[in-house]
């Protein structure tokens, strides 16, 4: 029996920032950084500014594509952890052998929403959608 093909769903918004790409959907943002990329306060607060000014304050979700290697200065979410107040929840996206360090050290610093960390994409837009 023939399955039926799903239709790809298209971003609402598509923006390049100077340290990666991201795409809005209807509820959630999804973002891959750049390779050897400092993810500062700057660039952090740059990137959720531009988040608000989509979602227009409305509850969001973060699906983190991380098929490349970048730092990020995980004190930003404790520091901003009011400014992160819409954030629904954060996914992060990553290969099965990194999923165990990668929570780890997620959950130490992003505590102002539910976080979780998955090996395919379409397992982090479910679970963020149906929270």
């Amino acid at each position: 029996m023939l399955m039926p093909e799903s239709k790809p769903i298209l971003p609402l918004h598509d923006y390049s920032l100077k340290f990666g790409r991201f795409q809005f959907f209807d509820g959630y943002v999804t973002s891959a950084i750049d390779e050897g990329v400092d993810m500062d306060a700057g660039k952090l607060l740059e990137l959720y500014s531009l988040c608000f000014e989509v979602f227009e304050n409305r509850p969001f979700s973060v699906v983190e594509l991380r098929d490349s290697s970048y730092s990020l200065d995980p004190s930003f979410y404790i520091k901003y952890r009011d400014l992160l107040s819409n954030i629904k929840a954060h996914a992060v996206v990553v290969d099965p052998e990194s999923a165990v360090k990668i929570k780890e050290y997620e959950t130490l610093y992003i505590q102002h929403c539910p976080c979780r960390v998955f090996d395919s994409i379409g397992a982090a837009v479910s679970w963020v959608h149906n929270l």
